[in-house]
């Protein structure tokens, strides 16, 4: 393993990019996360960490310390979709009619966006966008296949970008969001199998995130976590003043709906002190993320204490500065610094009351009581 700073655990930064690049060879839209979910079932597996279905196909795995007692549930939670298109029929002239599924660039209702149909079996077959179907009630993109190679009906279809790839700073994906999220919980739970000093530790796989935080809102309202669970939503997000690339991962205060609970984000303050205790330089960003809405919203309405860790995310939504599509971007280090994030933030979740800012401002001198009391 390689040591991340000198903490009271280390993270596995090869095992943790991996996990990573094993998802990402996946491509994803809502409602076709199968392939996704069946590469998250087999790492669970590997790691030894039990998981099951709910009724919705989203997927709860469990792991149980040692302090079950003296900590809170934790569940962490993260989105496997990443908006795309669907086809929905073939044209007499071979083209496919598409509905968009989430928030694309608006470039994907012009022509020539280069595409992946993908087949049930795997297979990926060329295409490009022919403009908006304006007769159309949902919104819709005419698809046209390049190669003469046969798709299915009923598909998910992505944008033509790369599925996985690294320089020395950043990671680059299709869909970071969220799969990135998603590999980090992987991470983290492979990291707690050495270490049993916690209580019980849950990681929440959810569907249909980008059409309006389907999988996080059934399973919220569904009761299958206890209602003392602290929910910690891990996204990449929008990059931000204040959520910028390269200075650590996000604690994100809120979203563009809710403001986040002061409760559930003890738990990542403590880890921080925690942490720079031992590394002063290790970097972490403190944001109220309003770009979007995330999933921790979705267990704020259901009575849960949510909070929430942003990758601040180039590129988002495969949108670029110049108005085209490319590939997501995180920095590698804010990857690795919010994993290690997670881990101490488990591995401290009794103590979490107990952190330097709380103490401070418990103690009132006095001098100042005093002169309140007499003036």
């Amino acid at each position: 393993m390689t040591l991340v700073g000198v903490f009271y655990m280390d993270i596995d930064r090869n095992q943790a990019l991996d996990f990573l690049s094993r998802l990402g060879s996946h491509p994803v839209v809502s409602f076709y996360e199968k392939t996704v979910l069946s590469e998250i079932e087999l790492i669970l597996s590997e790691i030894g960490i039990d998981y099951y279905y709910d009724g919705f196909g989203n997927v709860v795995a469990t792991f149980i310390g040692d302090d079950v007692q003296g900590c809170p549930p934790i569940a962490f939670v993260a989105h496997t979709d990443h908006p795309g298109f669907e086809a929905v029929s073939i044209l007499d002239n071979g083209s496919i009619e598409a509905i968009v599924h989430g928030g694309v660039p608006q470039c994907s209702f012009t022509e020539g966006i280069p595409l992946q149909i993908i087949n049930s079996d795997g297979t990926r077959v060329r295409a490009e966008t022919r403009g908006k179907i304006d007769s159309s009630a949902e919104r819709a993109v005419l698809i046209e296949p390049i190669t003469f190679e046969p798709f299915d009906v009923l598909c998910p279809i992505v944008f033509d970008l790369t599925d996985f790839d690294t320089d020395d700073d950043f990671i680059y994906m299709r869909a970071l969001d969220d799969l990135a999220g998603c590999a980090s919980i992987l991470a983290m739970m492979a990291a707690l199998t050495n270490n049993t000093n916690c209580g019980i530790v849950q990681g929440i796989f959810t569907r249909a995130e980008e059409v309006g935080l389907v999988g996080a809102r059934l399973i919220a309202e569904s009761d299958i976590l206890a209602k003392d669970t602290l929910i910690v939503s891990l996204e990449s997000s929008r990059v931000l003043p204040g959520a910028e690339q390269g200075k650590g991962p996000v604690i994100r205060t809120g979203d563009a709906a809710f403001t986040f609970s002061v409760e559930a984000e003890a738990i990542l303050v403590k880890a921080k002190e925690e942490i720079q205790k031992k590394d002063p330089d290790f970097r972490v960003q403190r944001q109220l993320m309003s770009g979007g809405t995330c999933e921790a919203s979705a267990f704020l309405l259901y009575g849960y204490q949510a909070t929430g860790i942003a990758f601040p995310l180039g590129n988002y939504h495969n949108g670029t500065e110049d108005g085209q599509i490319g590939a997501e971007f995180i920095h590698k280090e804010d990857y690795f610094s919010g994993i290690q994030l997670m881990v101490e933030s488990v591995l401290h979740a009794r103590d979490r009351q107990k952190t330097q800012f709380r103490a401070r401002l418990q103690a009132v001198s006095d001098n100042h009581r005093s002169r309140l009391q007499t003036g």
